[in-house]
Parts: structure tokens; sequence; C-alpha cells
């Protein structure tokens, strides 16, 4: 296996991750609502049960993609949709590391009005990550 090939598994399964990670998180929120008591703080548990394997999958997401970048040479060449999936990308990143200080914060303080925050910013963050999976699939397709 070359050194490309084990960047582009590892790119790919991470994103594989982060987003089912992301999109069970807002489901949680959904279903979050209609419950009382115990239920309720045992799906508030499984969402940050999940936190750490959100937080290692995007690190290991950035990482290998800069690494398929650097062994690329660069961006030079490549087309629109590519560019267009790093701006998602980067609105992506943005709001996930902003909802993670906020979600440290609500953590510490039990602070229940940092939450219509944490959910916008998880709502941005997966939409630019949609973006940015439809738009890498626009630009290495052909």
């Amino acid at each position: 296996m070359s050194l490309h090939q084990a960047l582009l598994i590892l790119h790919l399964f991470s994103v594989a991750v982060v987003m089912g990670v992301g999109i069970s998180n807002l489901i949680s929120f959904r279903v979050q609502r209609k419950l009382e008591g115990e239920a309720a703080k045992g799906v508030a548990k499984a969402r940050e049960a999940t936190l750490i394997y959100s937080d290692i999958f995007v690190m290991v997401l950035v990482a290998a993609g800069l690494g398929l970048l650097w062994q690329r040479g660069g961006a030079g060449g490549l087309n629109a949709w590519f560019h267009v999936k790093m701006a998602a990308v980067a609105v992506w990143l943005a709001c996930f590391v902003a909802m993670r200080i906020f979600i440290a914060r609500f953590l510490h303080n039990q602070d229940a009005a940092l939450m219509p925050r944490i959910k916008l910013l998880a709502h941005v963050a997966i939409t630019g990550a949609m973006v940015a999976l439809v738009s890498a699939v626009l630009a290495f397709a052909g």
C-alpha cells in the first residue's frame, strides 16, 4: 500500500466517522426534546461520550487531508469545486472548534443558555461538511 492510499483511507474513514457522529448528535438533540428525566440525561450522556471520537477523527481528517494536499504539491491546477470544498471545510472546521469551546463551557458550568449556540453551530458545521463532501466528489469525480 502506498502512502497516498493510506492517507486516502484515513481521510475517507475519518470523514465517515465525523459525519456519522455529527448527524447522530443532531438526531439526538431532536430525540432528547421529547424525553424527560433520566432518559433525557441518558441521551445527553451518550452525546457527550462521542466527543472524544469526533475530536480524534477531526484531527486525523485534517492531518490526512493536509498530507494528501502536500503529496500532490498543493492546490494548483485543481478545479473550482476543490476550492469550494476547501471553503466549506474552513466553515466546518471553524464551527466545529467554536462548538467544542461552547460545549466545554456548557459541561463545566451547566449553562443551558449555551445550548442554542451549540445547536446552531452544529447545524452550520454539518452543512459545511455536507457541502465539502459533495464538492469533493465533484472535484475528483472525473
